[in-house]
């Protein structure tokens, strides 16, 4: 090797050893990231605020405890956070364009000098870069960066609302199988002993076989209905298994969910909905970050100024040149070729989506409330007839009953009326757990399943005074039509 070369380089070693441990730490520094941290940083938006008791398997669930499982462990809501984690990642790292940088850099090159003979030159140093003037762009696309992480947030609580209402949906599905596979059960053991009673009767020719048969029928029409209950009442563990990522397939179900007393009006709870619906509130961040990207858009029409700085720590084998180089760049766009107009072109079209989606939000949710609304009022008022149902069939079966003993009824009427106070008593089973998801349903048209339920405050909401995004440019004009009719002829 050169002679120059190997002075050169045991004068980096000496020289420069300090920097490059020192750099070399700082880079073991900045790679490490709190991924703790990161996911804290989630589970603090999803999870409820009481944590979850699974510590007695074979306790009671009540629903509410059910919507705290789904809250805490659902897989779901920790992927949709891990998004929530990148946009803040995406929001760092254009937040580090407004920030200089400095990185270590070395070089080496083989070259021929004039006397045919090749020689290293090495270069050992500290490159800075600082982008002194962006026309605004780059604080653009910083708020559009927040807007954007803003919006993952309302989407995590979006999904844990959806969560928990399926979580609702399928416990009192749960319910509702378990509560008919009861009925069915005392109805079977009903129906069984009349049959052998009617058995009975006809071997002492107080019955005919016809009699016999009726009631074979009907028991086994409604067994058949048992074995249908039981499959559902186990998928719908299962899928409550799933959704809690617990084992609920046999830990009894206590329910505890009062129907409240609503006294809100139509228009109040669509206003609680325009508010409090974390969907509309994520269209609406997704409009605030596109409207942002125009103006980053607009701001490459504007002059950039950068700095650009080298400080050589060694560098051979000449080492007689300046130790400090910079470069200041200064751009101003003339002609891009129609580049920058295209870009503003799609950010403004990107930005009239958003708003559009935004309104779509608003409209879905008024939709939902009303339909739920209907949805409730309807459940309780057929809930109320069914159990007047309820009454009026076991009347009308105690009736049956002692006219067939009595001899002035057939077994047909008996059978007839044993069929219609069990099919009242299935439907006013089911309608009373489907009055409660209904309930549950409104409130998540409101955007306030988790708030009522599982008290797990919104995070603070935007001031009224900020305006929502909107683009005139959207509105279609109201035309009327002011020619004249046509008379009749004749």
């Amino acid at each position: 090797m050169n002679s120059r070369v190997q002075r050169f380089v045991r004068r980096v070693i000496r020289n420069g050893d300090g920097v490059l441990v020192a750099m070399a730490a700082g880079l073991l520094t900045s790679c490490a990231t709190n991924q703790r941290g990161d996911v804290d940083r989630y589970r603090a938006i999803a999870d409820p605020t009481t944590s979850p008791d699974v510590s007695q398997p074979d306790a009671p669930v009540s629903l509410v405890e059910a919507m705290r499982r789904t809250a805490a462990f659902n897989e779901q809501l920790a992927s949709r956070g891990e998004e929530y984690v990148q946009a803040l990642a995406d929001r760092q790292r254009v937040a580090a364009s407004l920030l200089p940088t400095l990185d270590l850099v070395s070089e080496v090159a083989l070259r021929e000098n004039t006397g045919n003979t090749s020689i290293v030159q090495s270069s050992l140093g500290v490159n800075g870069q600082y982008r002194l003037l962006t026309g605004l762009s780059d604080l653009r696309n910083v708020a559009a960066a927040d807007a954007t992480a803003e919006s993952q947030k309302w989407l995590i609580l979006d999904l844990r609302e959806s969560l928990l209402l399926q979580t609702a949906t399928s416990y009192y599905e749960s319910l509702r199988a378990e509560r008919l596979v009861r009925v069915l059960e005392s109805s079977v053991a009903a129906q069984s002993e009349r049959l052998e009673d009617t058995r009975a009767r006809n071997d002492v020719g107080f019955a005919r076989p016809l009699d016999v048969a009726q009631n074979e029928a009907q028991v086994s029409r409604t067994r058949t209905q048992l074995v249908t209950a039981s499959r559902q009442a186990g998928e719908a563990r299962v899928a409550l298994s799933l959704l809690t990522n617990t084992n609920l397939r046999a830990a009894p179900l206590s329910d505890g969910y009062q129907l409240p007393a609503e006294t809100r009006g139509l228009t109040e709870l669509i206003t609680l909905a325009e508010r409090h619906r974390q969907d509309i509130l994520a269209a609406r961040s997704d409009a605030e970050a596109a409207r942002a990207r125009v103006d980053a858009a607009i701001g490459q029409y504007a002059p950039s100024l950068s700095l650009n700085l080298n400080y050589f720590l060694a560098r051979g084998p000449d080492d007689s040149v300046s130790s400090i180089a910079s470069l200041i760049q200064l751009r101003f766009p003339i002609f891009s070729a129609g580049r920058i107009e295209a870009d503003v072109q799609a950010a403004w079209s990107n930005f009239r989506q958003r708003v559009l989606e935004y309104r779509l939000r608003v409209r879905e949710a008024k939709r939902d409330v009303e339909t739920a609304l209907l949805q409730l009022r309807s459940s309780a008022e057929r809930a109320a007839e069914l159990r007047t149902q309820v009454r009026a069939a076991r009347d009308a079966l105690d009736l049956a009953a002692a006219a067939y003993e009595a001899g002035l009824g057939t077994n047909l009427e008996l059978v007839t009326a044993q069929d219609q106070l069990l099919a009242a008593e299935l439907e006013a089973a089911s309608e009373e757990f489907t009055t409660k998801a209904a309930s549950l349903s409104l409130r998540r048209a409101c955007g306030l399943l988790s708030v009522d339920l599982i008290d797990a405050p919104l995070p603070r909401l935007p001031v009224d005074a900020v305006p929502v995004p909107d683009s005139p440019f959207l509105d279609r004009p109201q035309t009327v039509n002011t020619s004249t009719p046509r008379a009749p002829a004749g």
